[in-house]
């Protein structure tokens, strides 16, 4: 297994280093993550963050797809993410397969498995296929097994997930949070990374239905639509609860580049039931 530098992305002090991701590239065209499951990336049942496993679930993605794109380069277009939540111990496994390259597009789908083999859900993302710039990081042909870990001897979290990206509660109810922009979330492009972004909408939606429930939630379903680069900030959402009904909920949250004029650069929606 091979370390990912200091001197590449992520810089030494980021959030993918801190969740001790590795990630395995195959020549047969498929990938696979591994994380592992801290009391400050879990919900108080025990089951890991929806918002965390889609960090996850873009860095697997994405680079699978990077990799299928050669030589251009891709953007995240949608994330979609199914759970069946359940405890995890020990590392929660995502394995990723390209279902379609094509001219314009690649669609890539990641199965998430605890420990023991069994499921805790699926996700896909569809990515479009940009022109390659200069700026855009160097992604070889895979033909041999390449593994590596992002964490390094230092790295690890040693406070809630929330609390170490900053992402700050404004008013819980309505579903505002902001998240500042910050060299600790960003992605090799200087924007807020995807998958934080997708963490971001979980915790406005979870926030909004827990208000509405009157009790602990959790999020199952995850649909995140990706419209700009977040490259200002601070971020912040704007929710809207669209049903409530006997333990469940559902969200429309919005988040908006509050330093760009409030420019709209994410749409989500989130199903969450009682915990």
């Amino acid at each position: 297994m091979t370390q990912a530098f200091a001197s590449e992305y992520p810089p030494p002090q980021h959030i993918l280093r801190d969740l001790a991701l590795t990630v395995e590239h195959r020549p047969d065209g498929t990938s696979t993550g591994w994380m592992p499951v801290t009391p400050h990336i879990a919900n108080p049942s025990g089951s890991p963050r929806a918002g965390v496993l889609a960090i996850l679930v873009d860095v697997v993605g994405g680079g699978l797809a990077a990799i299928a794109a050669r030589p251009d380069w891709i953007a995240t277009a949608d994330l979609t993410l199914h759970l069946t939540p359940h405890p995890v111990t020990g590392d929660v496994e995502a394995h990723g397969r390209v279902l379609r390259r094509g001219r314009t597009t690649v669609v890539i789908e990641v199965a998430l498995r605890d420990g023991s083999g069994a499921s805790l859900g699926i996700a896909t993302m569809s990515f479009a296929v940009l022109p390659r710039r200069a700026e855009n990081l160097s992604v070889d042909q895979v033909d041999q097994v390449s593994r590596m870990t992002m964490a390094t001897p230092d790295s690890g979290l040693a406070t809630a997930f929330q609390d170490r990206i900053q992402l700050t509660v404004v008013d819980a109810g309505a579903g505002a949070i902001e998240l500042p922009h910050s060299s600790y979330v960003l992605n090799s492009l200087g924007s807020i990374q995807g998958g934080i972004v997708a963490a971001t909408v979980d915790a406005a939606a979870l926030h909004a239905l827990r208000e509405a429930l009157d009790t602990p939630v959790e999020t199952v379903d995850l649909q995140i639509t990706y419209l700009a680069l977040a490259k200002v900030g601070p971020i912040r959402t704007r929710t809207h609860v669209l049903s409530t009904g006997d333990g469940f909920g559902t969200a429309h949250v919005e988040i908006v580049d509050t330093g760009a004029d409030d420019r709209l650069t994410t749409i989500g929606r989130a199903v969450a039931v009682r915990a």
